[in-house]
């Protein structure tokens, strides 16, 4: 076999193969030996037809399906010759196959960028300070409190009011005709929510228990229940009941009710953590954004579109999965997996590149992840999900994720490292972004 390389650019490379006469030749002679036990040819028994006959026959269909099978055969072993570290492989250019020549075929890789990394040291960022207010501590005390209430019947009736919770029985018609599915009994929904329909919601106020009535509502056409899609529907409900909401007292019994907190000024310092932690890692990220804009305009190259393209795969079916687990597809979402893509394909080559440069930045830094501070995680990992280690570990395992793992722990510790190389400028706070580069850190974090 013989193989060469006519570089096409920095990332994509043709790569020629030429196999000699003599496997050519052995390899035809195997399909024709094979041919014979089952061609039909009039004239002559299974397995007794001449050669020279099969050829007339069957010539250029063996030739089509060998020229297959050469390609199938020695790809890989072509591609491991190169020594090259391919994302793609595409255009495959094959020749006709002729018994006595040699047989050739090319096709064309996509590789990995060879980069060296370079100025990724001392990069300026602006960092403000990490300040939590007691408003904030506040805030986040009385939304828990908001959280943590219990319903109880009125007890002096009145009507249904925005924020209580309706127990009602109701029967759906659309057309005339009850829909499948479209009855419910002590069917719990709360007022003003929109979590049902914000139109029905809005029709039981002023509604008193025990009260029946009739609701029309006009659904659109994408509606998420195809037998009410697009439909003129009516409700027939009564109200069976109506509850509060009733909210606890934010006090020391308060605290030990939530979380086993000994009194609620212990709970306030917890809270102030939280909250202190989470600002830390969010003011943390945005340092990093600025890191990783100056690294990328310090070391520009070329993107294979093979790499960008997967990106953007992987993050359509991150979206997918989220949306899945709210009952909710793309389209229901509002969104077109060609619109998605369009939206989203330069911040897809920045994740990119920057996954490149981090690889090679810790090549270049011999940065690595131990077996240690893999087990370190895993074990911090099954804390987080309050799993048993053995069983987040098996997981990891089964699923053949441990080498993903590994090279994203190895991508923080990058980070990490370039965060702690920066040369950090202290600011009350960080200037807000332009809208390009705000739109593309809601995609990063969608």
């Amino acid at each position: 076999m013989k193989v060469s390389v006519e570089q096409i650019s920095e990332i994509a490379s043709r790569i020629k193969v030429e196999l000699p006469e003599e496997t050519v030749s052995r390899q035809l002679k195997k399909a024709y030996n094979r041919l014979n036990r089952s061609a039909k040819v009039r004239g002559f028994r299974p397995g007794k037809v001449p050669l020279n006959i099969l050829k007339r026959h069957y010539g250029d269909q063996v030739n089509q399906e060998v020229g297959i099978e050469l390609v199938n055969d020695t790809l890989v072993e072509a591609l491991e010759k190169t020594g090259m570290e391919v994302v793609s492989q595409s255009d495959l250019d094959r020749e006709p196959l002729q018994e006595g020549e040699p047989f050739r075929y090319s096709f064309v890789v996509e590789v990995k960028p060879q980069v060296h990394a370079r100025d990724y040291k001392n990069i300026p960022a602006k960092r403000p300070p990490v300040d939590v207010s007691d408003e904030e501590v506040a805030a986040e005390l009385e939304l828990r409190r908001q959280t943590n209430f219990h319903l109880r019947s009125l007890e002096a009736p009145r009507p249904i009011q925005l924020g209580d919770h309706a127990v009602l029985d109701f029967t759906t018609f659309a057309d005339g005709k009850p829909v499948p599915d479209g009855e419910a009994r002590g069917f719990h929904l709360e007022v003003g929510s929109n979590r049902f329909s914000p139109e029905f919601e809005n029709e039981l106020i002023g509604a008193s228990k025990g009260e029946e009535r009739e609701i029309q509502i006009a659904f659109p056409v994408d509606y998420g229940n195809k037998n009410l899609a697009g439909k003129n529907a009516t409700f027939k409900v009564k109200v069976k009941d109506i509850k509060e909401k009733v909210l606890p007292e934010l006090n020391d019994e308060f605290a030990k009710n939530l979380g086993g907190f000994e009194s609620l000024e212990n709970l306030r310092l917890a809270v102030h953590q939280e909250l202190e932690s989470s600002k830390t890692k969010r003011i943390d990220d945005e340092v990093w954004v600025q890191i990783c804009d100056e690294l990328i305009n310090r070391n520009p190259f070329e993107v294979p579109k093979s790499m960008v393209e997967q990106e953007l795969q992987r993050m359509l079916d991150t979206i997918r999965y989220r949306l899945s687990s709210q009952n909710l597809t793309l389209e229901q979402a509002g969104m077109d997996e060609d619109t998605f893509r369009e939206r989203n394909r330069e911040f897809a080559e920045k994740r990119v590149r920057t996954s490149i440069l981090l690889e090679k930045i810790s090549h270049q830094e011999s940065l690595e992840v131990s077996d240690e501070e893999l087990d370190q995680s895993l074990h911090s990992t099954a804390e987080k999900m309050n799993q048993p280690y053995d069983k987040v570990r098996d997981f990891y395992l089964r699923s053949n994720m441990m080498d993903s793992y590994r090279h994203q722990l190895l991508e923080d510790k990058v980070i990490n490292y370039l965060r702690d190389q920066a040369d950090i400028t202290e600011v009350d706070q960080i200037p807000t972004p332009d809208p390009e580069e705000k739109q593309s850190e809601s995609e990063e974090n969608s």
